[in-house]
């Protein structure tokens, strides 16, 4: 058996779900190793999603579909048996317990401080495998200082074993802004943390708007948040559902202000994105925030709806402030 210790196997379980921030986090990795000639293999279950541009990543498709079966047991067994002492990558969250040589990604540990984001079952098995994984790992990545912090205090991590990676968007060829609507924009899965019903609670707490307030993203099973859907069909509430990278540029780009109501976060691509598009932002008061955005937002307390109220107000009326922020 050939020794691989020189080639980099990453954990493709990530392809067999929908794009949101840390699937497209993973892929973009790939793509950008694949640019710069790294020497590696994309190991993937056979259900990867459509949205994937596959064909010029070096990818093997191995068993069956994507689960936390195929991720313990399929995976590693394949590893072993075909790149015996690869280097395994996760770079979405976990990667098999029984695998020694491996880099774990820990975007956050919202799961452990935001239970109420997630169903009962998904909350017990991170917090049974994380700590788990996370221990044996030779490193862990994770994308800001914030949460670092958190890992190390959490999870009884050394600091010396967890290296900060920050996110990153791509440029775009979008040129000037035109749209005839004047709207905010946000964008967010429909889950509790993301705290969309107080951002809508202050919109409608606006007399008489002369802007609207687009929402972009969509639910999951394992997120649950009533709250937020009995908004649907309000005046000037518009739930987009997902949209594509280009329709999400154009979105960035013609709205008066990017906000993010976020009540926790380990890092909000969002925001760099919003950013990319010289869009202004208007966001949560909390660290990773404060670490990612600096001086480049305006920012409100993500608990007090009449603080969110009044910024919304504040950067609709002040088109030299928004220019200060661009």
């Amino acid at each position: 058996m050939e020794n691989y210790k020189d080639l980099i196997v990453i954990n493709g379980r990530f392809l067999s779900q929908r794009m949101t921030g840390i699937q497209r986090f993973a892929y973009e990795i790939c793509c950008a190793l694949q640019h710069i000639g790294v020497k590696f293999i994309l190991l993937a279950p056979k259900n990867v999603e459509n949205c994937y541009k596959i064909d010029q990543l070096p990818i093997r498709i191995i068993g069956g579909k994507g689960s936390h079966y195929w991720e313990q047991v399929t995976l590693p067994l394949y590893v072993k048996r075909h790149y015996k002492g690869s280097v395994l990558i996760g770079l979405s969250g976990l990667n098999p317990i029984f695998y020694n040589r491996n880099i774990l990604t820990i975007h956050d540990i919202s799961y452990l401080l935001r239970p109420r984001s997630y169903s009962w079952l998904y909350c017990i098995y991170y917090q049974l495998m994380t700590p788990l994984v996370a221990r044996r790992a030779l490193k862990i990545i994770t994308v800001s200082q914030f949460s670092k912090r958190e890992i190390i205090e959490q999870l009884q991590i050394p600091a010396n074993k967890i290296e900060v990676v920050y996110n990153a968007v791509k440029s775009s060829q979008l040129q000037a802004k035109d749209s005839c609507k004047q709207y905010l924009l946000s964008v967010a899965s429909l889950v509790p943390r993301k705290n969309l019903k107080r951002l809508l609670e202050a919109y409608c707490n606006i007399d008489n708007p002369n802007f609207e307030l687009y929402l972009v993203g969509g639910s999951h099973s394992i997120y649950a948040d009533a709250e937020v859907n009995a908004y649907i069909g309000h005046k000037g509430i518009h739930f987009l559902g997902y949209v594509s990278d280009d329709e999400l540029n154009i979105l960035y780009r013609n709205a008066i202000a990017y906000i993010n109501p976020s009540l926790y976060e380990g890092f909000g691509i969002p925001n760099i994105e919003a950013l990319m598009q010289e869009c202004p932002l208007v966001v949560s008061d909390i660290p990773a925030f404060r670490e990612v955005c600096g001086n480049a937002a305006l920012y409100f307390d993500p608990n007090d709806v009449e603080d969110i109220r009044t910024k919304i107000t504040t950067i609709m009326n002040n088109e030299s402030l928004r220019m200060t922020l661009i």
